[in-house]
């Protein structure tokens, strides 16, 4: 199964708003894309079990931001950019998502 065929109908056919493929080994894929009309982290494994597709996962939020930082930090260690310009823009992307976390000392 290839990262790029995303043929989920959840995942919306963009073209001003690609799926963009983060990490791809052939046996684990992680993408940004709109799921659902909102930009989402989305992974899977790529293997088919008992005749089904894979299916995509949809990270959360919260956890999404430590995934790309791993990712980004993984293909600066291996000197690998073939997906660095995707992540980067992943990172923005779920950055406007996030909302900040409030602060007790602001409200005093």
């Amino acid at each position: 199964m290839n990262a790029p065929e995303v043929k989920s109908k959840e995942w919306t056919k963009d073209p001003n708003y690609p799926v963009r493929v983060l990490y791809d080994d052939g046996e684990y894929t992680i993408i940004l894309g709109k799921y659902f009309d909102t930009p989402a982290l989305g992974s899977r494994w790529n293997h088919t079990i008992e005749g089904q597709k894979p299916h995509w996962h949809i990270e959360s939020d919260f956890i999404s931001t430590a995934i790309l930082q791993r990712l980004l930090t993984y293909a600066i260690d291996r000197q690998n950019y073939g997906y660095y310009d995707n992540i980067l823009f992943a990172i923005g992307e779920l950055n406007k998502q996030i909302a900040p976390i409030d602060n007790p000392e602001d409200n005093k």
